[in-house]
């Protein structure tokens, strides 16, 4: 019986590949060869000692068989991943209890002697050994049941049906663990299991293997290909076909086969593919080549090809074509362009609706100025104090807006009165800032440290405004009785330029490190901070503009530190 459940494991090791079900299913013979192997030599000993331990050596083959057919199954029917956790546990049980029928008296409990022979006898925990081993069983058998009723191909439900049968044959075997109970029953576990033997060798003999041939893989991954295959002779007719084609394009390969693929182009004959087939192949194969096909129906869809030239003995100067539709994409792409050039053109009439209302909103407020001053000068002294007082409200928020709509100026600047990118000593730049800024730091009594900046291709012009802003802002924002101290630095990393600006000054929570990105936003009153919350907005146009950005750092009370990240080169020179 042994040598016969060997037999039967090699025939189907070689018959199925060595794939992991054979394996599997390989594994469950040699455990049960094991038991019946133990069997065998326990009845043949006549040492109690002897008896004992191939009775142990036995039961504890037994004791993986649940653990390898579970194993089997979920493999077999493809739930291997659902039901991983299940297999593991049942392997480690399997572990657990072959290990105390090896090593302890919990499971086997030693050797009875019936007039037949000796026979292992249970332990304490021999039932819940079985237990273990029923439950493993039954939940096998319950998933062939359920794959069984989820099924609906006909050969699979047969092959199922097969396998419970296989299996339900096998179960009976189990009869043998009745004498460990002292129930006096010569074993005969070996019928059922010879039967299985039997089944299973005529299910193999009946089943036929097909071949995976490195042909025959070869048709399958075409068939399932996404996109539309041809194979086109030297004339550029088309010798072969995958199942996209007719998806695609609509032909069926009656239709297309000894055709030339010119049949599906919408070009000028002179054009075409089998035109200019040969000198195409002699430059090089070609990637991703858009042209335009036709359907069967005349539909017209953009397709991108690849042509790669074919050495076979009979195809010489033939080649693989390969068409992909990409109508989706082109769709994508104009909706795309579309959005930009309507983007481009919202955001160029705003920026001249800033402009032009800020260039006109001027003389208005000139003239609020012009005559508040007059105003003062001519009949101040007869005015009250309260109208002094409103008079010189009136004069301080036309300050304000005079200011407010120069830095919407400066905003509508970046864009539409821009320079053309040059290189630029950024610490030049930086030094003169400095210098304008002298009696602001006069007055405040603080410092501008100036670091080693690198040169970048950038508009002059608008990196002055963003030192000036960003400099300014350290000085502004400082802290009452402590001057204050910018830091300015830069640091070049990899194609890019870091501009570090620091300061020790009043900080924020740098939860508001977005927003006061923002136009017109403050963190503090007028009262507090001069200013009208475009400046900041000012520096992240400017660094977006140059293909860079700006970030903020800082914690109350701590200063700030503002990195803005700028290319190092730009490729074509010039406004962007």
């Amino acid at each position: 019986m042994c040598l016969l459940l060997v037999v039967l494991a090699g025939v189907i090791l070689r018959r199925q590949r060595a794939s992991r079900v054979a394996r599997l299913f390989c594994l469950m013979l040699f455990l049960v060869a094991g038991w019946f192997l133990g069997f065998a030599a326990m009845f043949s000993t006549t040492s109690p000692t002897l008896a004992a331990m191939f009775g142990r050596l036995a039961i504890s083959s037994v004791a993986f068989l649940p653990a390898a057919v579970y194993d089997f199954t979920a493999t077999s029917i493809r739930t291997y991943i659902r039901h991983r956790s299940i297999i593991l546990i049942s392997w480690l049980a399997a572990t657990l209890f072959a290990f105390l029928i090896l090593a302890t008296d919990f499971v086997i409990a030693g050797t009875r002697q019936f007039s037949w022979g000796g026979y292992p006898r249970v332990g304490p925990g021999g039932a819940l050994f079985l237990i273990y081993f029923f439950v493993v069983l039954a939940l096998q058998m319950f998933e062939y049941l359920v794959e069984y009723r989820q099924t609906a191909d006909e050969r699979r439900r047969r092959r199922i049906l097969n396998l419970m049968a296989s299996f339900a044959i096998v179960y009976l075997s189990a009869v043998d663990f009745v004498p460990m109970f002292g129930v006096d029953h010569r074993p005969v576990g070996y019928v059922p299991v010879f039967a299985f033997v039997l089944f299973a060798w005529r299910s193999i003999r009946s089943h036929r293997f097909q071949s995976i041939t490195a042909a025959r893989a070869a048709s399958e991954i075409l068939d399932t290909m996404a996109d539309a295959l041809f194979v086109i002779d030297a004339e550029a007719r088309v010798r072969v076909i995958n199942d996209a084609v007719h998806t695609i394009f609509g032909y069926t390969e009656s239709e297309i086969l000894g055709k030339t693929i010119d049949t599906l182009e919408y070009v000028d004959p002179e054009a075409s593919i089998s035109r200019t087939l040969r000198d195409m192949l002699r430059r090089a194969p070609i990637r991703d080549e858009e042209r335009v096909f036709r359907r069967n129906d005349g539909e017209r869809i953009d397709v991108s090809i690849s042509v790669s030239p074919l050495h076979e003995r009979d195809m010489e100067g033939g080649a693989v074509l390969i068409a992909r539709d990409i109508r989706g994409r082109k769709r994508t792409e104009e909706e795309l362009r579309a959005f930009t050039v309507k983007l481009q053109q919202s955001n160029r009439e705003l920026e001249d609706f800033a402009y032009v209302a800020s260039h006109d909103l001027q003389e208005p407020l000139r003239k609020i100025q012009a005559f508040g001053d007059r105003l003062k000068a001519r009949y101040g002294e007869a005015l009250t104090t309260e109208g002094v007082d409103y008079l010189n409200r009136m004069q301080s928020a036309a300050g304000r807006m005079q200011s407010l709509i120069n830095d919407l100026l400066v905003f509508s600047r970046i864009t539409t009165k821009a320079q053309p990118f040059a290189p630029v000593d950024l610490g030049v730049i930086a030094r003169e800032v400095v210098h304008d800024l002298e009696v602001r730091i006069h007055q405040s009594g603080g410092e501008v440290i100036v670091g080693e900046l690198p040169a970048v291709d950038a508009d002059a012009l608008q990196m002055r405004q963003l030192f000036q802003n960003l400099v300014g802002n350290g000085l502004k924002f400082h802290k009452p009785d402590v001057p204050p101290r910018v830091e300015v630095s830069g640091s070049t990393v990899n194609t890019h330029v870091q501009i570090v600006v620091s300061d020790n000054g009043i900080g924020f929570d740098e939860k508001y490190a977005e927003r006061i990105f923002t136009m017109f936003e403050r963190l503090h009153g007028r009262a507090a901070y001069e200013g009208t919350g475009i400046g900041l907005a000012i520096c992240r146009k400017i660094a977006q503009r140059h293909g860079g950005d700006i970030r903020a750092y800082s914690s109350p009370g701590e200063g700030a530190r503002f990195v803005v990240t700028l290319p190092l080169r730009h490729g074509a020179i010039g406004v962007d």
